[in-house]
């Protein structure tokens, strides 16, 4: 049986990125939970930088490598040269081969949605069609949770609340010297934001913000991408 790998799932684990992601580039840990294994079909040579640069060899015909970073005209694998020895750097994707046929296309696509995903997340924002570890990114843990499973699948509503502790004072009269003063009588937390986020599937479907955040038409990401590989 094939197997169909869905690059955005509902188990993700926290994202991990560099201290300082390369600009342009996306890191198989911002999506994927396992590494992501390319065969290689041709002679690749491997490069010092994404751009080309010194050469570190050629790799392997017919074995592995594990892809760890890519833009859209190249991929920073680890794998072996020819005479065996450990190599990484950057190659061209023609030089390998995945199930889908229209792997390298799809890749693209990812690669788009993870640089818009990765600005949002910085900016503090959510969107439509972000995950459920995407949107715990940026809003942190909910204040509330309902879950719905139809056979239709799994929605989940998130319900995020800001408080503020507001303070009460009474104004007292001093017996003794007549001066006016004010005392503490009790404090209240009180509601000055809401945040309700609803996913179908694990991903954004709807959200409702109780204050103003700005222009209220959403923006929306592209659905994951499935594949095989």
């Amino acid at each position: 049986m094939k197997t169909f790998f869905l690059f955005i799932l509902l188990t993700l684990p926290v994202l991990a990125l560099p201290d300082k992601p390369e600009k342009g580039v996306v890191y198989t840990e911002e999506f994927s939970p396992q590494s992501i294994s390319l065969k290689v079909e041709k002679a690749g040579w491997v490069y010092a930088t994404k751009k080309g640069g010194r050469k570190r060899g050629a790799l392997k015909i017919g074995s592995t490598v594990d892809l760890v970073s890519f833009t859209e005209q190249a991929y920073f694998v680890r794998g072996k040269k020819e005479d065996g020895v450990g190599v990484s750097g950057w190659v061209t994707p023609a030089a390998f081969s995945a199930k889908d046929p229209e792997f390298v296309e799809k890749l693209k696509q990812v690669h788009a949605r993870q640089l818009v995903v990765r600005e949002l997340i910085e900016k503090g924002e959510i969107a439509l069609g972000m995950t459920t570890d995407e949107a715990l990114l940026v809003l942190g843990e909910p204040t509330k949770t309902k879950l719905r499973r139809s056979a239709k699948g799994q929605m989940q509503v998130w319900e995020f609340i800001e408080y503020e502790e507001i303070k009460h004072y009474t104004t007292l009269r001093d017996p003794y010297t007549g001066a006016y003063f004010r005392k503490l009588s009790h404090s209240t937390k009180e509601e000055i934001s809401k945040t309700l986020v609803e996913f179908e599937n694990g991903c954004i479907t709807a959200f409702e913000i109780s204050e103003n955040h700005g222009p209220g038409k959403p923006t929306i990401v592209s659905a994951p991408i499935v594949f095989l590989w």
